[in-house]
């Protein structure tokens, strides 16, 4: 099989076809990554929003304890 001019012209556009899909899908990938790391900053927040919340009602629950001891105590 002989190489001829044609042939390379030909391969040359499959590979820039192959190359302009591969470039489209990294930026693909790459905006979606951004989007995923919003997401997951969102849901960060969300874990902070909680554990803040938890430790709220924690303490309120300790003095309510507290208070009820206090009033058995004195009796």
């Amino acid at each position: 099989m002989a190489i001829d001019m044609a042939t390379l012209q030909e391969e040359k556009v499959l590979l820039q076809k192959d190359f302009e899909e591969m470039k489209k899908n990294i930026q693909k990938v790459e905006v979606d990554l951004i989007q995923m790391k919003a997401n997951m900053n969102a849901i960060n927040g969300a874990i902070q929003q909680t554990d803040r919340l938890l430790n709220k009602l924690k303490n309120e629950g300790d003095e309510k304890s507290k208070a009820l001891k206090e009033m058995v105590a004195k009796g």
